[in-house]
């Protein structure tokens, strides 16, 4: 039992130095970024950035977050990528920057936060710039709007021609 109570530690330890992430040191992010363009059917805008993440000292197995205009996300392991959406109404255009931090940098933007202090103090591990242009809402006038209008006028037309006939 004494065994127990003193090995039992030690494999606990080892066991969080495996899941914890590594430090990312001088890293290079390759990126890919995808928005909606057609906002016609649709109610929010989505964002996705893929991106691949080499670190200098060879750290593989890091833990990302994002920070995004939508707030902070996690970001997926199997493919590196965030991705968010926003209304359509109020989705912003341009150039949009995500942040990225591992471990170390999210707990510094999370102490920032909760501290009220300048978020942007906070130095990223690195920075990706995802390219929005805008989406596109539709025409001003509907195309039903416009053939209800045509039949419309075309009915008119019909009867008004029917009625010179038959008088």
């Amino acid at each position: 039992m004494v065994k127990f109570n003193v090995l039992f530690p030690f494999l606990l330890l080892s066991f969080l130095g495996k899941i914890k992430g590594d430090i990312c040191e001088g890293a290079q992010v390759d990126a890919v970024g995808f928005t909606t363009e057609d906002a016609t059917l649709v109610t929010k805008i989505a964002y996705i950035a893929d991106f691949t993440l080499t670190c200098s000292n060879g750290a593989k197995d890091v833990s990302l977050y994002a920070e995004t205009n939508a707030g902070l996300v996690g970001v997926a392991k199997s493919v590196d990528g965030v991705s968010w959406t926003e209304d359509t109404a109020t989705a912003p255009t341009g150039e949009q920057p995500i942040r990225l931090f591992d471990e170390h940098g999210y707990a510094a933007l999370k102490k920032a936060q909760r501290s009220g202090e300048d978020s942007s103090a906070v130095k990223p591990i690195a920075t990706v710039k995802l390219y929005h242009p805008g989406a596109y809402r539709g025409p001003w006038v509907q195309s039903e709007t416009i053939a209800i209008i045509a039949i419309i006028i075309l009915y008119y037309y019909a009867y008004s021609q029917k009625s010179i006939i038959m008088a």
